[in-house]
């Protein structure tokens, strides 16, 4: 774990202190805890309801280190890499191995000594990887490219093509690549006539190619996806298998034991291969009739699924199996019907870019979707995204909400929320200064693993680790390839990840909880308010008191770390600091805050003790639109 800033240690015992009386306007939340802010009936949505305040929760603050990820998408330099992420304190790696990795003769991963020295480097610095499984349609199984020359003019809507040679070509397996997409055998060839070397396609050309033209063919090993139960799903169910025990091969090769698989990656792109259409998306008109929805017991990509779940199992029992249909259609699957002794699912929420209101109102031309029959004109740039609002009706608090998450597949006792992507991009959110980018890019990670890490998920994974570009989605210095290995911290670390590791130093001490203390919280907003979301005839505006964050963690018996902060709509524009008194309730004898901490500024924050009781006490401080983490223990002896 990276070490303490010192002045940390001893100035937060320093930085209480008592006061006379502060005289200012006072408004109360109250209930701030309020269950009704989760009602709101699918499908409906809402601009005012604030689902992530309808429970509060402590939860361990052990378990908070061990769920901060990031996606290790670093193409050079790989030992320093994995160094700085382990020493910003990321515990878990999320690694895509795609199906696409593995030699046309199914004997071994296509980079196996990278795969190889990454595994190890996780070992050695005590990363536990989430290993992604995954079938992009641009390289979907074993492929062999080739390339051909079009021999005549063929027109968009076509249904043959001439080449100026057919060698290779296997019918049906076959296929014209990256016509539109990036997407291999985009459209097959199904037949060939060997005299005039003209070939029949799935489907319309959906191009014009011209003679002469270069074009990209692939021919598969292995079919998309067909009903289970045929010929063709189970051939290519069983290389599946055969692709994931290669990965499976690899982790045992690392000596390692405790990791995730997380078996597929989003359906809103990439997946033609696996996705609810399979074959059907390459051929037109459709060639087979699925008869099971894809993502239900009995459809394909379900059965896919199972049969990862059963063969990793069988082999390491202690992995954890994530469902990674989930990603961007978090309710299609419920999840008591996945697979047996599925051990979680993943989110990619996002939606952390400018989304405009009204333009971007989730159903615009049914009105009455949305619950109070009145959309705000504003911007919304939340570092959390918007899956914990109810700007949709998809709000990931459906499933996050402790009553929801008791639901859990047969034969799982524990099941697991992942987020296994969520980050920002700076230029979506208007931003284009360098200096401004990192600084959005700090608050999104301070703020997402706050606010996720508190609210239901076990697992978030930042996206990504690298980019060569300042305002990428990159954490780490766009440099990196050129660093000497030796690099130290402090000297090449951006702004987000010496954050990330200030946060993390906050949680010294950390041991695991089994079942934190339920802390309780009376809110009091202090001095003049300022509004989020503008108000109508028949609803009050959302005051910025209205979105305080309150997420309280357990780091050992005796301590406790409280994160507030503003959750602001729009993060790019100023936020002036806003006085809060907070009464913590539910602490054991002896305890007490001890002062507060802003990572992001690496700084002390003055906390004013008000008053102290049996089990509590009510503290004024200072709040702005990042995190600051309020020290409540017992003190130093």
């Amino acid at each position: 774990m990276p070490p303490r800033p010192q002045r940390v240690r001893w100035a937060l015992l320093l930085c209480i202190f008592r006061a006379g009386p502060v005289t200012a306007a006072e408004h109360p939340v109250r209930p701030y805890v309020d269950p009704a802010q989760l009602d709101v009936p699918w499908p409906k949505h809402s601009h005012y309801k604030q689902p992530w305040r309808a429970f509060l929760e402590t939860r361990s603050g052990y378990d908070f280190l061990n769920g901060l990820g990031v996606n290790f998408n670093v193409l050079g330099n790989d030992e320093l890499g994995v160094r700085l992420l382990a020493e910003t304190g990321f515990r878990t790696f999320r690694i895509e191995i795609g199906w696409g990795h593995v030699n046309w003769e199914e004997t071994s991963l296509t980079d196996p000594e990278r795969v190889r020295r990454l595994l190890g480097l996780c070992k050695q610095h005590s990363i536990r990887p989430t290993l992604l499984l995954n079938a992009h349609h641009g390289v979907p199984c074993p492929v062999r490219f080739f390339e051909r020359r079009v021999a005549a003019d063929a027109a968009k809507g076509a249904r043959m093509v001439r080449f100026d040679s057919v060698a290779d070509i296997v019918p049906g397996r076959t296929g014209l690549s990256n016509l539109t997409t990036y997407m291999a055998a985009e459209v097959f060839l199904t037949q060939i006539n060997q005299d005039t070397r003209e070939c029949t396609l799935s489907k319309p050309l959906p191009k014009d190619l011209k003679a002469s033209d270069k074009v990209l063919l692939a021919t598969l090993k292995y079919l998309p996806a067909h009903p289970v139960g045929t010929p063709e799903f189970e051939e290519m169910a069983q290389g599946w298998e055969r692709y994931a025990q290669l990965v499976l091969d690899a982790v045992r090769d690392a000596g390692l034991t405790d990791f995730d698989l997380e078996i597929w990656n989003e359906l809103s792109f990439g997946s033609a291969f696996l996705g609810g259409h399979g074959i059907n998306h390459y051929y037109d008109p459709a060639v087979v009739e699925f008869k099971t929805d894809f993502l239900h017991p009995g459809g394909h990509a379900w059965e896919i699924g199972r049969r990862t779940v059963e063969l990793a199992k069988r082999q390491f029992p202690n992995v954890r199996c994530i469902w990674g249909f989930s990603n961007t259609t978090f309710f299609h699957t419920p999840v008591d019907k996945l697979p047996l002794r599925v051990d979680g699912q993943s989110y990619h929420p996002y939606g952390t870019g400018t989304r405009k209101l009204p333009d971007r109102e989730q159903a615009p031309n049914e009105p009455a979707r949305c619950l109070e029959g009145f959309v705000p004109k504003m911007d919304i740039r939340m570092p959390e995204g918007w899956a914990h609002m109810f700007v949709q009706t998809e709000s990931l608090m459906r499933l996050l909400n402790p009553d929801a998450r008791r639901n859990h597949p047969e034969g799982t006792a524990r099941f697991y929320h992942y987020m296994t992507e969520h980050g920002v991009v700076p230029p979506e959110c208007g931003v284009q200064d360098e200096e401004q980018g990192w600084l959005l890019k700090a608050k999104c990670a301070l703020r997402s693993f706050c606010l996720w890490l508190n609210k239901g998920v076990d697992v978030m994974h930042y996206y990504c680790a690298y980019d060569d570009k300042p305002l990428g989605m990159g954490l780490l210095p766009p440099d990196l390839p050129k660093l000497p290995e030796e690099a130290q911290f402090e000297e090449v670390a951006t702004l987000p990840m010496k954050a990330v590791r200030r946060l993390v130093s906050a949680f010294a001490g950390a041991v695991p909880v089994a079942q934190p203390r339920q802390l309780t919280v009376d809110v009091v907003a202090l001095g003049e308010q300022r509004q989020v979301v503008e108000g109508h005839a028949d609803h009050p505006p959302l005051w910025e008191r209205d979105v305080l964050a309150v997420l309280p963690f357990q780091v050992n018996d005796g301590k406790f770390l409280v994160a507030v902060y503003l959750m602001t709509f729009d993060v790019t524009q100023p936020t002036p600091e806003e006085r809060y008194r907070l009464t913590i309730s539910g602490l054991p004898d002896g305890v007490t805050a001890l002062g507060a901490y802003d990572p992001l500024e690496d700084r002390v924050v003055p906390v004013r003790t008000v008053s102290r009781g049996e089990g509590s006490v009510t503290i004024e401080v200072a709040v702005t639109d990042c995190p600051r983490l309020l020290v409540v223990g017992r003190p130093a002896t």
